[in-house]
């Protein structure tokens, strides 16, 4: 007689709490004063100028309130920001020797024009890469490479580790008082094929069949096509004064390097695999073969070959792209044109672990691919402040109407009230977004590519939205380049919490 051992529950992940602004209906806080406070300045304005000051005092309003409280306005926002963008001649990007540009460097576009590759060495002497961006004070970026493991072939009880190591990567983010962003960056890609075609070559006979030889170049000629590069970048953003008060550069590569072992192991242990730090030689072909996908194939020969010169050593003034124009609704960079979304719901029901294996797997309609998770951790301290306050917002948006509460605003009290608990027991809590991009060779395929992103993307599901207006920086987001976006927005974040 045999026994049934019962087989153990899956365990699932969410209990996401999106971020929003109390006020009545979906306005947020500052669209709500712009309603209460334009309605007393129209009655004080009724009674001292008449109907007219009373009339020109709501019409402000109004527009103030469509501007800042609706999504009509931002969406106008957005227009606006891209046709001034346009009329300035910002949106395109020339560099090389026929560009108007006083060097002949094929620096990266934009705000990350200005940034520069430092090197430093940790304890264990293995030199590793930096990129310093001077803005606000500096920021300092190190990236990690992994070459991870995947959950073939791996029992439950293993990837459950992985995942609860990973959860103690991204509640370490928040004891970094100086780490302002982390992302973990997918990149899939077809494998350029040299390295196989080396080997080949290397050790291939003159005295084999002519059968034989045929058959083994044909192999090589499809080995690219049925083969991929899967790699996640691990990518730590610090804020060079809360390193050193007083900006010393050196002080804060020392302490970079400090960190690094402790980075390098806390991802090993979430399932990683084998995990390096990019070098200053290593950083800049990513960031060339991201622009130019057409490339790829040769600097990896380049490698192969023992070259120290042209695409075997492309150095950070030469990593960006010749030409780069963005597009409403897609980016077109050297031999590559992409598209980028971003997320813009949550999924509303709880999800395992394997729910984004189909979006982060290789796929046949694009030339490269990258799914991008951009964290933003808080101190212990925010992370109190935040709980209450995502607690207190629930509660608020659920009893602002006369209609009983609907099952999801009771979801969303029930969510923020177990993050609060948890909180208060010692969890931390974490900001993200993601974004992905998609590139192809040719225009043609954009449609297609399209289409199978919002495809996979709806298997999970995930609400996505192509960043209309903001091609070029949303692409450079998706990138291991150190940029964070609300370092870079003009209004203010305190000021975007309230809307």
């Amino acid at each position: 007689m045999s026994t049934a051992i019962p087989t153990p529950a899956r365990p699932t992940y969410g209990n996401w709490i999106a971020m929003r602004s109390p006020g009545l209906g979906n306005t947020g806080m500052l669209g709500t004063l712009i309603i209460m406070g334009g309605l007393i300045v129209t009655m004080f304005a009724l009674l001292l100028g008449g109907w007219k000051g009373g009339a020109s005092t709501a019409l402000v309003a109004l527009a103030l309130f469509t501007a800042f409280g609706t999504p009509a306005g931002r969406w106008c926002g957005t227009r606006i920001a891209y046709w001034h963008q346009v009329n300035k001649r910002e949106h395109q990007w020339r560099s090389g020797m026929f560009s108007r540009n006083k060097d002949h460097e094929v620096r990266l576009p934009g705000m990350l024009g200005k940034t520069t590759l430092l090197s430093k060495t940790d304890a264990f002497g293995n030199e590793f890469a930096v990129i310093q961006n001077p803005r606000k004070g500096g920021l300092y970026t190190v990236v990690a490479r992994c070459t991870a493991e995947g959950p073939a072939l791996q029992d439950q009880h293993r990837i459950d580790i992985w995942v609860s190591n990973w959860g103690g990567v991204l509640a370490s983010m928040g004891q970094e008082h100086a780490l302002i962003c982390g992302k973990a960056i997918t990149d899939t890609a077809p494998d350029p094929g040299g390295r196989l075609a080396a080997l080949v070559h290397s050790s291939r006979s003159d005295e084999a069949p002519t059968i034989t030889r045929e058959v083994m170049e044909e192999c090589l000629a499809t080995y690219p096509a049925a083969s991929s590069e899967n790699v996640t970048y691990i990518e730590m953003v610090f804020r060079g004064r809360d390193l050193n008060k007083r900006g010393q550069e050196e002080a804060i590569l020392t302490e970079l390097a400090r960190k690094v072992p402790s980075i390098l192991g806390q991802v090993q242990l979430s399932g990683g695999g084998a995990v390096e730090m990019l070098g200053p030689n290593d950083l800049p072909k990513v960031i060339r073969a991201a622009y130019d996908p057409g490339a790829a194939r040769f600097i990896e020969a380049a490698e192969l070959a023992g070259l120290d010169t042209g695409d075997a050593n492309v150095a950070w003034k030469d990593a960006g792209p010749v030409a780069e124009q963005a597009f409403w609704d897609h980016l077109v960079h050297d031999s590559g044109r992409s598209v980028t979304w971003e997320m813009i719901a949550l999924p509303r029901a709880a999800i395992t672990e394997l729910a984004m294996s189909n979006l982060l797997r290789p796929h046949n309609d694009f030339v490269r691919k990258r799914v991008a998770l951009i964290y933003r951790p808080h101190s212990p301290e925010q992370s109190t402040k935040v709980s209450e306050t995502d607690a207190n917002t629930a509660m608020f948006n659920a009893k602002t109407t006369k209609k009983r509460i609907t099952a999801l605003a009771e979801v969303s009290m029930k969510s923020a009230e177990q993050a609060r608990q948890e909180v208060a027991y010692g969890a931390a809590l974490v900001r993200f977004a993601l974004m992905i991009t998609a590139t192809v060779g040719n225009g043609d395929d954009l449609g297609q590519a399209a289409a199978t992103i919002e495809s996979l993307a709806g298997s999970i599901p995930l609400r996505l939205r192509r960043c209309y207006g903001t091609q070029s920086s949303a692409f450079a987001a998706t990138l291991p380049v150190g940029f964070v976006p609300w370092e870079h927005t003009t209004i203010p974040t305190k000021v975007r919490e309230l809307m």
